[in-house]
């Protein structure tokens, strides 16, 4: 079983409340600009949690299929559930071929509307901005892209990582 939710990091990293001395504070340098990286992700529930993501440049059907295809490929026959939100893309008439083609692999599940709560990929994405961007700058999108991969191949390579994020839901 997976939750699948997409996220957007900004180049302009994000301000969060920090430690500092009485009389000194903490400066973030900014600059205007709408730079972002996108990526879908999917996180399992289990003891060793597994993360699997995709860097796009836009969310829609097509690389949401993308997305799934991969998940499909990489988990050795096995048939997946995938619980998600009800973003329009996810609905699309553009995936029920594929959808049907892949019954036996793949089965799709939405949450109520309104409901980030109870998608635990919400915390994972939580914990990636305040051990990856919160009050840090990055001069160029390939900075801000190559600090999110690092962080999510950490979380590939070390599920156990992951647990905290997830231990409510289990």
């Amino acid at each position: 079983m997976f939750f699948e939710d997409e996220v957007v990091f900004y180049q302009r990293g994000s301000t969060a409340r920090t430690w500092a001395e009485r009389g000194t504070g903490t400066i973030v340098e900014s600059a205007p600009g709408r730079e972002s990286k996108k990526a879908f992700g999917a996180v399992s529930l289990s003891e060793a949690p597994r993360f699997q993501f995709r860097f796009e440049d836009i969310f829609n059907a097509k690389t949401f299929q993308k997305f799934l295809e991969q998940i499909v490929r990489q988990s050795a026959g096995k048939k997946i559930f995938m619980i998600m939100d009800n973003a329009k893309y996810h609905h699309a008439k553009l995936l029920h071929p594929w959808l049907e083609a892949n019954v036996g692999r793949i089965e799709l599940f939405f949450l109520p509307a309104y409901s980030p709560n109870l998608n635990p990929i919400e915390r994972v994405w939580k914990k990636t901005k305040r051990a990856s961007i919160h009050n840090r700058y990055f001069k160029t999108v390939e900075a801000l892209h190559s600090e999110i991969f690092r962080r999510f191949n950490r979380f590939q390579g070390n599920p156990a990582s992951l647990r905290g994020s997830v231990k409510d839901f289990l």
